[in-house]
């Protein structure tokens, strides 16, 4: 508009004569020219104006149009981010999933080997199915069974000398240390195994005579350990510790064995103690 302003002022300037001056048929030819001219380049100007609005429309159109395609991109960005997310989450599943695959495979191979579940081929998926449900049905049973027995464990002690004991003769320590779970009696000395699975015992026998004394451990009257001590001139004693898988409700004792003589045990270093490990 600036360059428009401009021609139009020269024009004016053109036609500002006097108006006594006489101007020649060539100089009105030459003032119309002029004047043809000027507006043909006022038409185009004006062209030119509506062109370059059409393109700003146009351009604020493709700003636009960008602003949304930025937005859907970042919107299929946080998908993508999202996507890889969960496949990230799939594939730590799928590793867990194998695990537990190979973990039953394991599992029932060892109970097919143990021949706890019978499968031939004449069995259907769902037989072996059952089977196996049902086999992992009573390992929960056993799991639920030794849940809160975690805690027994017993510690006693011989809080007298005894002599003269006879074949088969059960000691009664008549004291303990421990004895968490109440399942050893100190009067009878005998541990009444309380739920199913695997214990840890060990006992000893101490004198200070010329004696030799066998003493067992015994599990329903079966021979299990045995400790021997003596003879000797001084104080001897005799250990020994022994791993047992037990059923609930056995009777775990010690008790003199028929190969000794003189039979004779002193207090305090004569002990049973035993412990429930694992089912």
């Amino acid at each position: 508009m600036c360059w428009r302003r401009k021609v139009f002022a020269l024009v004016s300037i053109f036609f500002v004569i006097p108006t006594n001056t006489e101007l020649t048929s060539n100089e009105l030819k030459m003032f119309e020219d002029l004047a043809t001219y000027v507006k043909s380049l006022e038409w185009k100007l004006n062209k030119v104006e509506k062109k370059l609005e059409i393109a700003e429309h146009e351009l604020e159109g493709q700003k636009e149009i960008n602003r949304k395609l930025q937005n859907e991109l970042d919107a299929q960005r946080m998908i993508l981010d999202s996507l890889r997310a969960n496949n990230d989450k799939l594939k730590q599943k799928v590793d867990i999933m194998e695990q537990q695959n190979e973990s039953i495979k394991h599992f029932l191979k060892q109970i097919v080997h143990s021949g706890d579940v019978e499968v031939n081929e004449n069995m259907t998926r769902g037989s072996v199915r059952k089977n196996i449900q049902q086999r992992a049905g009573d390992q929960n049973t056993i799991r639920i069974a030794c849940y809160g027995w975690e805690k027994v464990a017993f510690s006693a002690y011989l809080n007298r000398d005894l002599s003269n004991l006879g074949p088969r003769h059960t000691i009664q320590y008549g004291a303990t240390v421990l004895n968490e779970g109440n399942a050893f009696n100190i009067h009878t000395g005998i541990f009444t195994v309380p739920v199913s699975g695997v214990y840890l015992f060990s006992f000893a026998c101490e004198d200070n005579r010329n004696h030799r004394i066998y003493a067992d451990i015994l599990v329903d009257g079966t021979r299990k350990s045995l400790v021997l001590e003596g003879p000797s001139r001084a104080h001897s004693m005799g250990t020994n510790v022994v791993i047992l898988r037990l059923t609930k409700g056995q009777a775990v004792r010690v008790a003199i064995d028929a190969g000794g003589h003189d039979n004779l045990l002193q207090n305090t270093a004569t002990t049973f103690s035993g412990v429930f490990l694992y089912c």
